[in-house]
């Protein structure tokens, strides 16, 4: 308990309600001895009885008047102590007895335990009487010896060990009278730069180097107040801007802090060296390319320890000059929108999320006057070229940061450093207040909504913000360069958004002005990155594509409609779209996104000339065989624009090339016929049923599921339903092909409801009221089958075609939001209308035989509640089931059967089946089910069968047969079968008064059949 209160609370909190009356030192010490307190096995009660002590240590009594020594006969191991600089004569007993504990636990593993024991010798060495006595001076020595040591036998443990000394000596330095501890200074250095400067192994440990950034800061600041004749403050600055770079996060943080603190004590002259020497680090290892700064080559965690210092120094208000202000805001600026690209992966988040720290403090510490009195400037790096002050300036970047940022804690942190901005320098900010309501911490969580959402609300404020939002998203990195697929994706969606943002001041000239800078901006990226890297070029296709279908007719120049027509897909010479190397499925899928918008312009914005319809063919045949989701969602769609714009012989032909290609058995795409399913809306006659013709067939194709389901959705895509088609969508509900990725035939139930959905609301489409009862049950069964993404579609597709049907009662439109538990419940009253009753009961058996957990339970309430409410409607139910059992056994569905009979006993032991009407069927049938199968769930759920016919039905006359049956199977050759039926012969036998349940209470039933054959003839002779 008071563990946890402590990991809440932290120890200096928690430990003031600790009781700290001086005569609980001795008491709560022996604690340490007895083992019925359990201090040996639990850790945490060390950790609260070390930090215990520590406190009682604060008592202002020398502890010689607490100390007594131990009563005759005890002893205390005080092995620890002898043979150091700690075995001094005159300390009180107590004071070893401290030492011992503490020594003995700071080189434990675990960090609790060993700070505690640390913060123990820290206390009872600074006391004065201790160090009146020499302890203080002594714990200094035998930190020493401890660090020169070198132990390889137990390495371990002598890292730990000495993590712990170098903790007790950085307590020191921080908590001891400054004039006492000074003069230990040269000494713990030394000592420190020896382990950094030959790299010994403690130096590799983080924990250790933070430690040292720790003791530097201490020894420097003792020096400073203090000084002695050897100066080491400069040799400690260069060791600290050296760990800036350090690679662990944690000495980063410990060295910039340090370098804060430090620089803080010096002399203006010097701190503002240090701080030159902070943001020189801006500088390392930039390379320009083309006038742009270059940051491949820099280092992500020295930047990151640089960014952290700015923001300490701006924390503590040390930036004092209006010119190294202003400096000082390029580099945040600069470090705002870091990203430094590997080959997998990109790293800068902790750079910018540090940067966002900066810009906080820098808000919270300085005053509107003190920001503004640098006036108007302009940074490079945010490629504005007006002079703003300092505050807008920053806003202006935390924004973009804010929308576009990939790293929601970057985000977060971009939305927050603003809030303290606009909020401290009211009225500083255009739109401030409406700006961080758009720009909301919580709002900007999730990615898609920040760069969608949030983007527009920021940019409808001012066009400052629209200019910075449309550069963040056009270069760089963060918008359509952003390294992952889908961040480029939502890029070029929020800068299409962008091309009708609108302010009170607009007239026709500014939007068209507006427009051409985005549309110049992207093709200028298109040309000089995109050629080269194909993310960026398929960054800039999606964006162009989304720019050109949100433009009015007149906008595009002819300028922009060469460059559009030859220049963008200047790259393209065949390899780009097939070669796996080059990611030819993005190429892909922004070429087609991009042909598709072209082709919806055209002719009214651009003319295109027989040459660019050829190329823009010729990507859509080579993006339509790719197998890739994205690129067919862009494809096809292209493919029927494409179609609409051109002739009606190239249409033809283009249409035939297809249907060859679909009609080769040996096709294995699915481009082609979702594009065939977009082309056959509008044609007419011998062509249109030509093809119909071949989607039917792709859709009813043995074998190869994914050419099945791309034909089921081509047949839903619209098209004229005739017979042909209906009967291939409502077989197509019935595919239940299962391979080695499971049940592969869901894909086209899936793709086949939807089909049924747009059968129906296709007003010139009559059918037989047969069929559309057909298609009603069997979509009712899809809405009570196991797997839950097909049942919640089918379910949707049910409420919508129901209203054909005005005798069934409508079912509540709750039912896609209502639990589990309460889902099957609205479907059961449909078991009264017989046109659906069988393939109802079906979908019911799937779910509550072999549903996962919640499924199988929620339908097996449902259906035990109906049929105890509702004997009437048993009869009804138990004739569906034996016919569903009947059909099953002749098609041998297992995926009906097994679960079908699991059911079946259960209605069975709940008395809900009639038995009089249906036991004989249920027991043929289930012979049948068995009959030769090798496979035990089949087999054991046939056994659960027969024991509950026995049990129920001792009165039929075909009770006999069963228990004969059940005695039978205890003699089959599956161990497992003999176990299942011994149990529920021993039932039956129990319930009957039988003798021969006492003999099979000790039999081994997975012995073999031969040692078992006596047994059973005398259960036999006893039952049957």
């Amino acid at each position: 308990m008071l563990y946890t209160l402590v990991k809440i609370r932290g120890p200096k909190i928690i430990s003031r309600f600790l009781p700290n009356q001086p005569h609980l030192l001795d008491p709560v010490a022996t604690l340490f001895d007895s083992p019925s307190t359990g201090v040996k096995i639990s850790w945490e009660l060390r950790y609260i009885l070390l930090l215990w002590l520590s406190h009682l240590l604060l008592a202002p009594f020398d502890l010689s008047t607490i100390s007594t020594d131990p009563p005759a006969g005890v002893s205390h191991d005080l092995s620890i102590l002898g043979g150091t600089a700690l075995s001094i004569a005159t300390l009180p007993h107590l004071s070893k007895r401290l030492l011992d504990l503490g020594i003995s636990y700071l080189s434990s593993p675990g960090n609790r335990e060993s700070d505690a024991a640390a913060l123990l010798l820290i206390r009872i060495s600074l006391r004065r009487d201790m160090r009146d006595l020499g302890l203080l001076d002594a714990m200094v020595v035998w930190g020493t010896q401890v660090m020169a040591t070198v132990d390889t036998a137990a390495q371990a443990r002598t890292l730990f060990l000495k993590t712990g000394v170098l903790t007790v000596l950085a307590g020191f330095l921080a908590q001891g009278d400054s004039a006492v501890v000074a003069k230990f200074c040269p000494t713990v250095f030394d000592l420190l730069t020896i382990l950094q400067d030959e790299d010994r192994e403690e130096w590799q440990s983080a924990g250790v180097r933070r430690l040292g950034m720790k003791i530097y800061r201490w020894v420097a600041s003792l020096t400073l107040a203090h000084p002695t004749e050897k100066d080491y403050i400069e040799d400690i600055i260069e060791r600290l801007l050296n760990a800036l770079g350090d690679r662990d996060t944690a000495v980063r943080f410990g060295a910039s802090k340090s370098l804060a603190v430090v620089a803080r004590k010096l002399d203006p002259d010097m701190a503002g060296e240090v701080l030159e020497a902070v943001m020189s680090v801006y500088e390392e290892d930039v390379f320009l390319d083309q006038g742009r700064k270059v940051f491949s080559a820099v280092s992500p965690e020295k930047w990151h320890g640089a960014t952290l210092t700015l923001a300490t120094f701006l924390r503590q208000r040390a930036v004092r000059s209006t010119d190294v202000m202003t400096r000082v805001v390029e580099c945040i600026v600069q470090a705002l929108s870091f990203e430094q690209r590997r080959s997998t992966f990109a790293v800068g988040g902790n750079v910018r999320d540090a940067a966002c720290y900066a810009v906080w403090s820098l808000a919270r510490c300085y005053t509107t006057d003190e920001l503004q009195a640098a006036g108007d400037i302009v940074v490079p790096a945010t490629e504005l070229t007006e002079g703003r002050h300092i505050i807008q300036t920053l806003v202006i970047q935390l924004v973009v940061a804010g929308c576009l940022d990939p790293m929601g804690n970057v985000r977060r942190a971009s939305s927050a450093a603003m809030q303290e901005m606009v909020g401290r320098h009211s009225g500083c900010v255009i739109e401030g207040i409406s700006l961080v309501q758009a720009v909301d911490y919580n709002a900007v969580a999730l990615r898609q909504r920040s760069v969608i959402s949030v983007a527009i609300s920021s940019v409808k404020l001012d066009q400052d913000y629209w200019k910075s939002i449309v550069l963040g998203l056009v270069g760089g990195w963060r918008g359509i360069g952003g390294s992952d697929d889908d961040g480029r994706r939502l890029a070029a969606v929020s800068l299409g958004n962008m091309v009708h943002i609108t302010y009170p001041t607009d007239n026709a000239a500014s939007v068209r002005e507006r427009v051409e800078f985005i549309l110049q901006a992207v093709l200028q990226r298109t040309m000089t990155e995109g050629l080269k890297h194909v993310e960026i070029y398929h960054g800039c296709l999606l964006a162009l594509a989304e720019v050109i279908d949100r433009l009015n007719p007149g906008m595009l120049t002819e300028r922009d409609v060469y460059a559009l027509q030859h220049n963008v897909f200047a790259k393209l010479k065949g390899n780009e779209l097939i070669n796996p190397v080059l990611r030819p499925e993005l190429t892909s899928e922004a070429a087609c996104r991009l042909v598709r918008s072209l082709c919806q312009a055209a002719p009214t914005q651009l003319a295109p000339t027989i040459r660019t319809w050829r190329l823009w063919t010729a990507i859509l045949e080579a993006s339509l065989d790719r197998t890739e989701e994205a690129v067919l969602d862009q494809a096809v769609p292209a493919a029927d624009a494409l179609l609409d714009k051109i002739s009606a012989d190239n249409r033809q032909r283009l249409v035939e090339s297809w249907c060859s290609k679909v009609a080769d058995p040996s096709y294995r795409r699915r481009g082609h016929i979702l594009a065939l399913g977009h082309a056959v809306r509008s044609m007419s006659g011998v062509d249109a049923e030509k093809v119909t013709d071949i989607l039917v067939s792709a859709a009813r194709r043995i074998g190869q599921v994914e050419i099945r389901v791309a034909g089921v959705k081509a047949l839903g895509s619209g098209i004229t339903f005739g017979p042909t088609v209906i009967g291939t969508i409502l077989d197509s509900l019935d595919d239940y092909a299962v391979d080695a990725r499971g049940d592969v035939g869901s894909w086209v139930r899936s793709e086949a409801v939807a089909a049924t959905l747009s059968l129906f609301a296709h007003a010139g489409n009559p059918m037989l009221d047969d069929t559309k009862w057909a298609f009603l049950s069997k979509i009712s069964r899809l809405a009570v089958e196991k797997l839950d993404r097909l049942r919640l579609r089918a379910a949707e597709v049910f409420l919508s075609i129901s209203s054909v049907f005005p005798s069934i009662s409508p079912i509540s439109s709750e039912v896609l939001q209502v639990p589990t538990d309460q889902y099957f419940s609205l479907f059961l009253p449909l078991l009264s209308r017989p046109q659906v009753r069988e393939l109802l009961v079906e979908g019911l058996i799937t779910s509550a035989g072999a549903g996962s957990d919640s499924v199988l339970k929620a339908s097996r309430i449902a259906l035990l509640q109906h049929l105890a409410s509702s004997p009437s409607s048993r009869n009804d139910f138990a004739t569906a089931l034996i016919s569903v059992f009947r059909r099953a056994v002749e098609n041998a569905q297992d995926r009906i059967t097994i679960p079908l009979m699991d059911v079946a006993s259960l209605l069975i032991d709940m008395s809900l089946l009639p038995l009089t009407d249906v036991g004989r069927c249920l027991f043929v049938l289930t012979q049948k089910a068995h009959f030769r199968t090798t496979s035990v769930p089949k087999l054991a759920a046939a056994v659960r069968v027969y024991g509950s016919l026995a049990l129920a039905g001792t009165a039929e006359p075909w009770h006999g047969d069963v228990v004969t049956k059940l005695v039978a199977m205890l003699l089959h050759p599956f161990p497992r079968v003999r176990m299942d039926a011994s149990a529920a012969v021993y039932l039956v036998a129990v319930e009957g008064g039988s003798d021969v349940a006492a003999g099979m209470v000790e039999v081994d039933w997975g012995r073999s059949t031969k040692e078992l054959a006596g047994v059973v003839k005398t259960v036999k002779v006893g039952l049957c």
